[in-house]
């Protein structure tokens, strides 16, 4: 199977959901980890799916699947045991020019879903193009091995402290190598080990010319507070 690989941009766009057993369940989550507006269309629902229709994070409508649920949506996942209405939804998105995910049937999907390793911004996918989803979840658990959850402390330093030097100078020609050195140098290490002194001396050396301390602190402190979704 051929395949272009991409991330696709739908915070606050409408997704729809056609199944609400344990797999829906997990597609649900995914999507609203994304920042997705989900509705999902089925007869019954996981207490888990419940649980979020009550705290209206998604919409729900109880039922069997019909093309005018796909009225209005961005993309659809199939996620049900039955194949005939799993060949439905397929059927109806694609007549729609719709993106379509049927769950384990990649012959009726227009994309698919890539095993993942998520660390806070840092988002890693593998795929096999379908010759080996065994394999891709041994590519996962390696990688999930090799960028620990220091990755998302990591990443949102770096950001903070480019988002406030770009504020300071955006399009400086020194500005490259600032950022370079920053992801080659010692800043990793004194993250992963929990050391935020080292951690803010580390980023005065690098940007202590084009930053104050008071700013780098506060980039170093925004970052070290915040929680990992989901976690």
């Amino acid at each position: 199977m051929k395949t272009y690989p991409l991330f696709a941009l739908i915070e606050d766009r409408p997704v729809l959901v056609v199944g609400g057993g344990v797999v829906g369940e997990r597609k649900v989550r995914d999507l609203l980890a994304a920042g997705a507006r989900v509705t999902v269309v089925s007869r019954e629902l996981t207490p888990g799916l419940i649980e979020l229709a009550a705290r209206g994070n998604i919409q729900v409508v109880q039922g069997e699947f019909a093309a005018k649920h796909l009225d209005g949506m961005t993309l659809v996942v199939g996620a049900t045991d039955d194949r005939e209405v799993n060949r439905q939804v397929s059927a109806a998105a694609k007549s729609r020019g719709l993106f379509v995910n049927i769950v384990d049937e990649p012959e009726l999907c227009t994309f698919i879903v890539p095993a993942q390793v998520r660390r806070g911004p840092l988002t890693l996918a593998i795929s096999t193009g379908g010759a080996s989803p065994a394999l891709a979840r041994k590519v996962r658990q390696e990688l999930e091995e090799q960028f620990g959850p220091d990755y998302g402390r990591y990443l949102r330093v770096l950001q903070g402290v480019r988002d406030r030097v770009l504020a300071r100078r955006r399009s400086h020609p020194d500005n490259l190598s600032l950022f370079q050195g920053l992801v080659t140098g010692p800043l990793q290490d004194a993250i992963t080990r929990g050391d935020r002194p080292r951690a803010l001396a580390v980023l005065e050396q690098a940007l202590g010319q084009v930053l104050a301390s008071e700013e780098l602190a506060a980039a170093l402190d925004e970052a070290w507070e915040e929680k990992e979704e989901g976690r």
